[in-house]
């Protein structure tokens, strides 16, 4: 769907943005290609291999393993979600923006700010700043169906996939996250964490 002059929300992470500031969304990846970089081993080894080997002897002991396991599941399910995501947006839905591409985006301050302080308060040595963005593009409303990590196979996650790609792009549901490729201009940071100095 296309949009002209519409002022949306976001948390920017690390961007020092100003005012005026112009940025263009669909050329380059965004942040959600860290999941091509995410490993699974300590000191070397494959993560599975240690746990198989401490499952053996017993109950996992090491509760940094079983921590470091967890996370690692953790981030290969939003592998499989992202690329299942991207393979359907491929082959049936072209025309909508790539979530590896866009900038991600909120219709409500008041849920931006909150996401900022819930950033803020787990990774305070990042600038967080919640702005105000004016956008000429192409948008994707997800308003009735978002998906979640669910730790479901490839193929189940391609299913919801399908299901998130079709959903009625002009429904009246509350939006669960919006997608943006295109112009964008910051008209405001109406909060912003930076030490001033």
């Amino acid at each position: 769907m296309k949009i002209n002059y519409e002022v949306l929300f976001q948390v920017a992470t690390n961007r020092n943005f100003k005012v005026g500031d112009k940025i263009h969304f669909g050329n380059e990846f965004n942040g959600q290609m860290k999941i091509f970089n995410f490993t699974f081993n300590k000191d070397g080894k494959p993560l599975h291999e240690l746990g198989l080997k401490s499952s053996k002897q017993g109950i996992i002991k090491d509760k940094k393993l079983l921590f470091e396991m967890s996370v690692a599941l953790q981030n290969y399910d939003l592998f499989m979600r992202e690329i299942a995501l991207e393979e359907v947006r491929k082959e049936k839905f072209p025309n909508f923006p790539s979530r590896f591409k866009c900038m991600y985006l909120s219709d409500n301050k008041d849920i931006v700010i909150k996401n900022l302080n819930i950033m803020h308060y787990k990774f305070p040595e990042n600038q967080y700043q919640a702005i105000s963005v004016k956008l000429n593009g192409e948008i994707f409303y997800a308003k009735d169906f978002g998906i979640g990590r669910y730790g479901l196979s490839f193929n189940e996650y391609k299913i919801l996939a399908e299901k998130y790609w079709s959903q009625n792009q002009n429904s009246n549901s509350p939006t669960k996250e919006i997608l943006f490729v295109g112009d964008a201009e910051i008209v405001e940071v109406f909060k912003d964490t930076k030490i001033k100095t």
